[in-house]
């Protein structure tokens, strides 16, 4: 006997084009673009599956869902959306929608999305819903996968590894999840590299939600540290990590990969730019207290077409110097140039002329505070002058500029006895 499908989708080609295709398949399809005619089949019979758009005529289907469900308890729902988002992908899961399928898609794709539904029904497939949403920035194909992800681990409890490259929007990504799950920031205990590997296994002891940032800059000591505080404590962590530097061990992997999120740099989204370019003045006009600014098509222009190496975080910087440089308008297509003539000078210039111009870009673009930048400093110059001294105490602070007992004080703040 053919599944029944009820298809809500307002836009009348689509609903043709998915009715023609889904019917060919096997199906037995009805269609309408109204919500109240899909509540009125729902009451009067019964269907498989429910096929629809998030937004119809500018309601939000999520926000009727829950009623229609009831009629059908048993009913899995695909939803389909051109408001491709962290947002729409972590609603979906709230209101406990099998799949979400970006706007276009493939017949083929939509069919097997159908069967595999259908089939997850007969097995009582239940997903979780939750109660919070958030949002992260950008609707290009290629942040799809990322924001699926997020909308899969928001319906779960498990530890999670965001990875990306630095300026991708690990923290971001990893704060949206959080709020996805009902975490209060306050809840939250945030680990960096500048904590004692002590501190770190100590906090897994406790039951509270963990971020770990940047586990490519923490030492082996630290790493340590937090694989045996997983395997001992209660702590659920979501760690952030840009993959290059360093390798986790496949234990580590292991313990936090059992959710993943993978963040895709700026150049190869280059279609969000605009999105996320209006998102940033929005925010810097409420941080100055002014209307936010709108910005013309050719600075959007000007702004894609640059590469981004510095990715979401670099945009965001170029764009808050031109929003205090312009308050009085939009800033001028000549100052955007300038900006990313700067940006591209500020990227290659300081690396071999100024090694601490380096450092301090380094630790601007990835938010480090001026108190983290002297740990790690502190701890790569005692390290590096012990390992020269063989492990001499004595000769290793004489190498470095101090008494031994100041040595040994620095050692014991950072963890290194």
């Amino acid at each position: 006997m053919a599944a029944k499908i009820i298809l809500l989708e307002d836009d009348e080609s689509l609903r043709k084009i998915v009715t023609r295709g889904l019917s060919s398949a096997g199906y037995e399809v009805r269609a309408t673009g109204a919500i109240e005619t899909a509540r009125t089949w729902l009451q009067d019979g019964t269907a498989d599956l429910l096929l629809t758009d998030v937004l119809l005529d500018g309601v939000n289907v999520f926000e009727h869902l829950p009623m229609l469900k009831r009629l059908q308890p048993d009913m899995p729902v695909i939803a389909m959306s051109a408001q491709t988002t962290a947002k729409t992908a972590i609603g979906a899961s709230r209101v406990g929608v099998f799949e979400y399928l970006p706007k276009p898609f493939d017949l083929d794709d939509l069919s097997a999305t159908v069967a595999a539904a259908l089939k997850s029904a007969k097995k009582g497939f239940r997903p979780r819903e939750r109660a919070t949403e958030s949002g992260l920035s950008g609707r290009s194909q290629e942040m799809q996968p990322s924001f699926k992800a997020i909308g899969m681990a928001a319906r779960s409890r498990a530890n999670v590894l965001i990875t990306g490259e630095a300026g991708t929007g690990k923290r971001t990504a990893a704060e949206t999840l959080f709020e996805a799950r009902g975490v209060a920031s306050e809840e939250i205990q945030v680990l960096t590299p500048s904590h004692a590997p002590k501190e770190i296994f100590d906090a897994c002891q406790s039951a509270s939600h963990h971020l770990w940032l940047r586990l490519d800059e923490w030492d082996e000591r630290q790493l340590g540290a937090g694989l045996d505080g997983l395997d001992t404590g209660k702590a659920l962590v979501v760690a952030t990590f840009t993959p290059g530097k360093v390798e986790l061990s496949s234990r580590l992997q292991a313990r936090l990969g059992e959710s993943r999120v993978d963040l895709p740099p700026l150049r190869q989204r280059a279609d969000d730019i605009p999105a996320l370019a209006q998102a940033f003045m929005t925010e810097f006009a409420r941080r100055d207290g002014r209307t936010p600014l709108s910005l013309p098509a050719n600075i959007l222009d000007a702004l894609q077409a640059y590469n981004w190496p510095g990715n979401s975080a670099q945009l965001r910087a170029v764009l808050s110097r031109l929003a205090v440089g312009s308050q009085s308008g939009a800033p001028s297509l000549d100052l955007v140039k300038e900006e990313l003539s700067r940006a591209s000078h500020d990227e290659t210039a300081p690396t071999a002329a100024d090694p601490f111009a380096a450092l301090a870009q380094h630790m601007n673009a990835r938010g480090i505070t001026r108190q983290e930048g002297l740990d790690q400093l502190d701890k790569a110059l005692i390290l590096q002058a012990l390992e020269a001294e063989t492990g001499n105490q004595s000769k290793a602070a004489a190498r470095i500029g101090v008494n031994r007992n100041t040595l040994a004080r620095r050692m014991a703040e950072l963890g290194l006895r």
